[in-house]
């Protein structure tokens, strides 16, 4: 099977799709030394801040050679799920439709939805409310990057902004699998930022599995099989909330794929490669009652400002998405991702940590003083 996989960053999709034994042509936006390790790489068209360039990808998928069973896609397509729709014309989509990515990503369609099942929900205005906090979102944003606390001078929403109450709690997200009528949580995992002075929301990192109460975590899975029921979503998808105590508040659903592959490559003896195929053919794993022994942390080191890497550079054990030597990392930009163990999800976390200060002291004195 010839697959077709496309995200901002493919490198985990397809580590996990040549673990499956799939043969796998990948698209992003970095070509990490390691992502054209696993799979033919071609530059996916656009960038970070501008979003894919829409008519140059279809462009190129028309012009490769041979035929392929599908595309798989990753982080990066919320932004225009219309896309999608141009691409499943080339090859079969094996993950969500461009209808059911559209009904998630509409803010307001999406916070209706979740009044309609009884699901608590941040609330969401076109105009924020005085006396209390807000935040302003970009429509399909991911990474958190597009995330901003609102103040007297944040500019007014357009067509592609909204605002959203800050709500509080700890990030979770919950990986789960879905066969358009019902899912299966997989793991939860903890999340943190890696803040800066204008993006406070940055994605930094995560940790997993986390381990919730009981009750609670059959709340947030009987919340993704109501989600899945009213939406069809099928595949791996991930339910990003905020949790305190006992309580839970949905903040977004990602439809496809997303960075916890790094966490969990394989869960209860299946790849989550084959799991995701087999679950858009409608099939679920069964649950299991066997206990993950150890976790898992993924970290991103950022370059705050524009930084060369050097030619030889010993980049050591636990590190990925590794760029190319002599390349220019530009301000603001991932270096790469460290990624560690631990007996738990806080352990992990705390390894992580000292893996990447442990790495970014080994870089040279200009590259390390920034990031």
């Amino acid at each position: 099977m010839r697959t077709l996989v496309l995200a901002v960053s493919a490198r985990k999709l397809a580590e996990i799709a040549k673990r499956a034994g799939a043969d796998v042509v990948a698209a992003d936006f970095f070509g990490d030394v390691d992502t054209r390790a696993l799979a033919a790489w071609h530059r996916l068209p656009g960038g970070l801040e501008t979003g894919i360039d829409g008519d140059a990808l279809l462009a190129w998928a028309r012009s490769l050679d041979g035929r392929f069973d599908g595309i798989v896609y990753g982080a990066g397509f919320e932004r225009d799920p219309a896309l999608l729709g141009k691409l499943a014309k080339i090859a079969p989509l094996l993950g969500n439709s461009p209808e059911v990515v559209a009904t998630l990503k509409d803010p307001f369609g999406f916070a209706a939805l979740l009044r309609r099942l009884g699901l608590p929900h941040p609330e969401i205005s076109t105009v924020p409310r005085p006396g209390m906090h807000w935040l302003r979102k970009r429509r399909g944003g991911s990474g958190g990057t597009h995330i901003s606390p609102v103040t007297a001078s944040t500019p007014p929403v357009s067509a592609e902004h909204y605002f959203q109450v800050r709500a509080t709690g700890e990030p979770i997200s919950a990986l789960f699998v879905a066969n358009g009528r019902a899912a299966r949580v997989l793991a939860f995992s903890v999340q943190w930022a890696a803040p800066t002075v204008t993006r406070p929301f940055r994605y930094g990192g995560c940790a997993g599995p986390a381990t919730l109460i009981p009750t609670l975590a059959r709340e947030i899975e009987r919340a993704c099989d109501a989600i899945t029921a009213a939406t069809g979503l099928v595949g791996l998808n991930s339910l990003d909330l905020l949790v305190s105590g006992e309580t839970y508040t949905v903040l977004e659903v990602n439809p496809r794929p997303g960075a916890t592959l790094d966490l969990f490559g394989e869960l209860d003896g299946c790849s989550l490669w084959d799991c995701h195929l087999r679950s858009i053919r409608g099939d679920l794993p069964e649950p299991t009652d066997d206990q993950a022994t150890g976790a898992r942390a993924a970290m991103v080191v950022y370059a705050d400002e524009a930084q060369d890497i050097p030619a030889l550079f010993d980049w050591g054990t636990g590190v990925a998405d590794i760029p190319e030597p002599e390349s220019r990392i530009a301000a603001g930009m991932p270096i790469c991702t460290v990624i560690a163990t631990g007996p738990d999800a806080g352990s992990a976390r705390a390894a992580v940590e000292e893996r990447a200060a442990a790495l970014l002291k080994r870089f040279p004195l200009s590259l390390r003083e920034s990031a």
